[in-house]
């Protein structure tokens, strides 16, 4: 009666064998000859640390690539700020009178991101007056120097540059 009860759902006496060795094997045990089980699902550990160095490495790779590009955002935007200081500052002296335009120089002027002259600026303004010699008379060269914070946030070596020429006839 077992027999026929099997051959009605389908199953014959080897199918039945089949599916008590596959549910066996689903609990995730193999019983062994020797009487011990042994797992046959999941991953060695071998396995399991190799991906975990492999993830490790792209984590490492990846957090390196966002800090270069938040120090390069950094220095992207305080040179900005240099240079904005800087025309400024060149603006500032086109509405001097031209007599007046002497007394602009300074030297390592500490200055803020809106070029404000304050002791805790993080910005160094220094602004050179000269008489520019080339025949012309009354014209006078401006050359505005502005040091930024670099990378490591220290005052960069060499200074964003502006000049410009101004005449008495301006």
């Amino acid at each position: 009666m077992v027999n026929a009860q099997l051959s009605v759902r389908g199953f014959t006496r080897a199918g039945k064998e089949a599916m008590i060795n596959k549910s066996r094997q689903t609990d995730g045990l193999v019983r062994q000859t020797d009487g011990f089980t042994r797992p046959t699902g999941g991953f060695t550990l071998v396995e399991v640390m190799v991906c975990s160095v492999i993830f490790v490495i792209f984590c490492v790779f990846f957090l390196n690539a966002a800090v270069v590009s938040m120090r390069s955002q950094q220095l992207a935007c305080d040179y900005y700020k240099a240079m904005t200081i800087a025309r400024n500052r060149i603006q500032r002296a086109t509405e001097f009178e031209y007599d007046s335009i002497l007394l602009m120089n300074e030297n390592q002027q500490p200055v803020d991101g809106m070029g404000n002259i304050t002791s805790t600026g993080i910005y160094r303004r220094t602004t050179i007056v000269s008489a520019y010699t080339n025949g012309t008379p009354n014209l006078l060269q401006i050359t505005v120097q502005v040091y930024y914070p670099g990378a490591r946030r220290n005052l960069t070596a060499k200074p964003v540059e502006l000049s410009t020429l101004i005449t008495d006839n301006m």
